[in-house]
């Protein structure tokens, strides 16, 4: 949780907006440590 808010500082995303930038990219997924198939915390959750 805690990189999820520092990607969302360093890029000025909103929850959603994090939300979908970490399913879309893989540098974001293998920055928080999330394989291929890893589940990503929905908006609600951040």
């Amino acid at each position: 949780m805690f990189k999820i808010l520092v990607l969302q500082a360093l890029y000025s995303l909103s929850d959603e907006g994090c939300e979908f930038q970490i399913k879309d990219r893989l540098s974001f997924q293998r920055f928080l440590g999330l394989g291929l198939d890893g589940s990503v915390p929905d908006a609600t959750t951040v």
